[in-house]
């Protein structure tokens, strides 16, 4: 009984009694991603009011599914739902074990991507406090965070999305935006976010940094080569739009204090 009811709900929260169609990209990976413990985390939300309904796909990874959702009042949320088998398990670990911040980590693949989740919730909330923007994040449990939904009537682009329409003037502030965001957080936040790109802003109201979940701290033994990174992706491809960047050398010395 307790299992046809969490499948009752599951329906109605991606409304596949009325959207069965097989080419419904939501109903293929409902299919695909939703297994028994991503069921009953997402029951569970539904009834606390998280999540009411999903209805649309952001982004799809290796790693982990974006859903567009509104919560019970009606609000829009995004619901990132990592996958509890993935691929990318010795990433993931290599990260994890990195991480000071992470203690005794779990051999069962599940319960180590209920960690990576904790640590992005956590993330955001960090970089929150260092006055990076992002999304802010509502509540996360085992393998699903819920987040505050970036865009209008349909989620906002990647800058890698729209980079053809903006002029050198856009990229100039952009650029200066992003350094900003690296500099903020490395030298107030003792943090770096690792995966910086064009990819990983979203332009809504200004820009908005997303998926926090490599980001880690300065003790991480790790973090200089991030720091590189996000310094390399950043430099390379604003310089490649015609924008005055700095020297690599010369801002990952000023940055490290060398």
């Amino acid at each position: 009984m307790r299992e046809e009811f969490i499948e009752r709900e599951i329906e109605h929260m991606l409304g596949l009694r009325e959207r069965r169609e097989k080419d419904s990209e939501l109903y293929k990976i409902a299919n695909e991603v939703f297994d028994r413990t991503t069921k009953e985390t997402l029951a569970y939300l539904h009834r606390r009011g998280k999540v009411e309904a999903l209805y649309g796909v952001i982004s799809t990874g290796k790693e982990a599914n974006v859903f567009a959702g509104i919560d019970s009042e009606g609000n829009r949320v995004a619901v990132k739902i990592y996958r509890t088998y993935t691929t990318e398990f010795r990433r993931i670990w290599e990260y994890l074990a990195a991480d000071p911040r992470v203690g005794y980590l779990p051999k069962d693949m599940r319960k180590l991507v209920f960690v990576w989740t904790r640590r992005e919730f956590k993330n955001l909330q960090r970089a929150i406090k260092y006055a990076v923007r992002v999304p802010e994040p509502v509540i996360f449990r085992n393998n699903v965070l819920v987040m505050e939904f970036i865009g209008g009537e349909v989620p906002a682009p990647r800058l890698k999305d729209v980079e053809r329409e903006l002029s050198r003037g856009d990229f100039e502030e952009l650029y200066d935006f992003t350094m900003r965001v690296i500099e903020r957080l490395w030298k107030r936040g003792d943090m770096v976010h690792g995966d910086l790109s064009e990819y990983n802003i979203l332009l809504h109201d200004g820009p908005v940094v997303i998926d926090w979940s490599q980001a880690t701290v300065k003790r991480n033994r790790m973090s200089l080569e991030l720091l590189k990174r996000d310094l390399r992706n950043v430099i390379n491809y604003f310089g490649r739009k015609g924008v005055d960047v700095d020297d690599f050398n010369d801002k990952f010395r000023e940055l490290v204090g060398i």
